[in-house]
C-alpha cells in the first residue's frame, strides 16, 4: 500500500471513529422526555409517573463531619468527590431500583469550593463538578432534583451567605434576594462542559428545588422565586422547599403559580412524625404534587415493622408521588466507603451492605436497606 494509501485509510478509520464517538456521547443518558405535571400527578411521555429514590447529599461537594472547618484541624473539611466516587454513588441508587436523586450540595455559597465562593464570583470548577453530577445521573438513568440554596449552613454555604455579603441584611430584603436570582441564573442557564447539553434541555434534571427547609420564607417570596426559576427553564418543574408542616400548608401558598411540588420531611428522631395521608390530601386538594423528599429509616426514627408499614402506605396512597430516603452512602475509592458523617450516627447515612454506626449495627442497616429496595421497586417497576 503506498504513503498516500495509507493516509487516506488512517483518515476513513479516524473519521468513523469521530462518528461513532460523538453518536455514543449524544446517546450516553438513558433518558427521554422531562417529567410534567399535570394537577395532583406527575406524568412522563404522557404516562403517569411515579418514583422513588435517595438523597445523594453529598455527590457535588462532600464533607465527612457536615462541616465547611474541621473542628480538629481548622482547615477546610469539603472537598469534591471524584468521578469515581460519582458513577459509584449513582450505580448503587441504580442497583436499589432508584429513579431520583435529591442532591443537598447542588447549590454551594461562600467557601472556596462553592459555586459562589465571593458575591457575583463564580467558580469554573465546582460548576465543572456539577456538570459531572448530571452527566453521569442520565448515564445512569436517574433524574435529579437540584436544591439550590439551603437553611443551614453546614458546609455548603446556605442562605447566611447571601445576607452576610450585604451586611446582614434579611435573606429577603430586596437586594439579597437580586443576589440570589443571580446564583439562581448562574446555574439554572449553564451549558453543561462535558455533554453540551443545556441544563434547561437536559432530562437527566427532574426538577429546581427553591431551598431546603427554609420554614420561615414568606409567600412572596416563594411566588418571586418559582416564577424566575420557571422564566429561565420552562421545561423543568420547580419544587417549593418549604416543608409542609401544618401550619405551612395555608391555601396561599399551595397555590403559588409556578410551584410544581409540596414536600415534606418526616424524622421521628426531632418530633417530625409520619402524617402522610393529611399533607397528601391537603397538597393534591389544591391541584399540586406531594412527595415525601426525606424520612429516617433507621431505629432512632421507626421500628422495622413500622418502616415496612409507611412505605406500603406510600405505595397505596395515589397522592403521594414519590420519596427519597436520607441518605446514601457509597463509595469513596474502590474498596472504601465515605465516612458516616457528623457526631454520633445522627445523620442517618445508609450503606447498602451495613455499616455498624451509632444508631445502627450492619446486620439491622442492611435489612433496612433491602426493605427500601424492595419498596423502590415496587414504585419504580424496575426488576
Amino acid at each position: 500500500m503506498t504513503r498516500i494509501c495509507k493516509a487516506l485509510a488512517f483518515s476513513a478509520v479516524m473519521l468513523l471513529c469521530s462518528c461513532v464517538f460523538a453518536q455514543t456521547s449524544a446517546a450516553s443518558s438513558k433518558l427521554s422526555g422531562f417529567v410534567t405535571r399535570s394537577g395532583a400527578r406527575l406524568m412522563l411521555n404522557g404516562k403517569p409517573f411515579r418514583f422513588a429514590g435517595g438523597n445523594l447529599d453529598n455527590v457535588n461537594l462532600a464533607s465527612n463531619r457536615y462541616s465547611l472547618i474541621c473542628s480538629i484541624t481548622g482547615r477546610i473539611d469539603a472537598f469534591y468527590p471524584s468521578h469515581w466516587a460519582i458513577d459509584d454513588a449513582f450505580e448503587t441508587l441504580h442497583k436499589m431500583g432508584g429513579t431520583v436523586a435529591r442532591v443537598y450540595s447542588a447549590g454551594t455559597q461562600g467557601s472556596p469550593l462553592a459555586i459562589e465562593p465571593q458575591l457575583g464570583v463564580f467558580n469554573e470548577a465546582a460548576l465543572r463538578q456539577l456538570d459531572y453530577v448530571v452527566k453521569s445521573a442520565g448515564e445512569h438513568g436517574i433524574r435529579l432534583d437540584l436544591v439550590l440554596v439551603s437553611q443551614q449552613d453546614y458546609y455548603v454555604g446556605g442562605r447566611d451567605v447571601f445576607s452576610h455579603w450585604r451586611g446582614n441584611k434579611s435573606f429577603y430584603d430586596d437586594q439579597v434576594v437580586s443576589d440570589f436570582e443571580q446564583f439562581i441564573h448562574k446555574v439554572v442557564t449553564r451549558v453543561n462542559s462535558i455533554t453540551g447539553v443545556a441544563y434547561k434541555d437536559d432530562p437527566a434534571i427532574f426538577a429546581w428545588e427553591t431551598d431546603n427547609e427554609i420554614g420561615d420564607s414568606p409567600v412572596w417570596w416563594e411566588n418571586r422565586i418559582c416564577s424566575y426559576i420557571k422564566s429561565l427553564d420552562p421545561n423543568h418543574l420547580v419544587i417549593n422547599g418549604n416543608v409542609l408542616v401544618a401550619s405551612a400548608a395555608i391555601p396561599e401558598r399551595l397555590a403559588e403559580k409556578d410551584a410544581d411540588i409540596y414536600v415534606q420531611h418526616y424524622y421521628e428522631h426531632w418530633k417530625n412524625p409520619w402524617n402522610l395521608a393529611t399533607d397528601a390530601a391537603k397538597v393534591t386538594k389544591a391541584g399540586k404534587a406531594f412527595i415525601v423528599e426525606e424520612f429516617g429509616w433507621d431505629r432512632s426514627n421507626t421500628t422495622v415493622a413500622n418502616l415496612e408499614k409507611h412505605l406500603s402506605e406510600v405505595e397505596q396512597n395515589p397522592g403521594v408521588a414519590g420519596d427519597m430516603f436520607w441518605a446514601l452512602r457509597a463509595h469513596i475509592a474502590p474498596g472504601k466507603l465515605f465516612p458516616v458523617p457528623g457526631e454520633g450516627g445522627e445523620w442517618w447515612a445508609l450503606y447498602y451492605d451495613g455499616l455498624d454506626t451509632g444508631e445502627n449495627s450492619a446486620a439491622d442497616m442492611h435489612q433496612r436497606a433491602l426493605i427500601l429496595q424492595a419498596h423502590i421497586r415496587r414504585m419504580t417497576g424496575v426488576r
